[in-house]
């Protein structure tokens, strides 16, 4: 999975709150993708998902491209892993004495990023 570590630019994003579940969806359809035609793919839509994905890749690109000698040259996303982060877990008060738990996840995601093209490699869906 990391063969070429010269070449790509890992980059972290902490304590996400949204959808794991949603944001894969988007995640499938922007894989070894160009990052210009990322950007006018998800300023289409119009859910919370897109715009805070498009932020992500937005600044991943932007502290890449200090390391770029050549602007021109293009950069594809090669890989894009979601991890579980912490939970936030809440109790709230309902009737006859009860109570419901709350929990709100949060997630991790690393883009990692190269100068080339990748050999059409496909998605893998474990």
């Amino acid at each position: 999975m990391f063969k070429n570590k010269s070449l790509d630019f890992y980059y972290k994003s902490n304590n996400i709150n949204y959808s794991k579940i949603k944001l894969r969806k988007l995640l499938n359809l922007i894989k070894y993708k160009n990052i210009e035609y990322i950007m006018n793919f998800l300023g289409n839509f119009k859910t919370k998902g897109a715009s805070l994905l498009k932020q992500i890749i937005l600044n991943a690109y932007k502290n890449f491209s200090r390391q770029i000698e050549d602007k021109n040259q293009k950069v594809y996303i090669k890989n894009i892993i979601i991890n579980k982060s912490r939970m936030l877990k809440k109790i709230r008060p309902t009737s006859q004495g009860r109570a419901n738990k709350i929990k709100k996840q949060f997630f991790n995601m690393i883009l990692i990023l190269e100068k080339q093209k990748p050999n059409n490699q496909k998605w893998d869906k474990r």
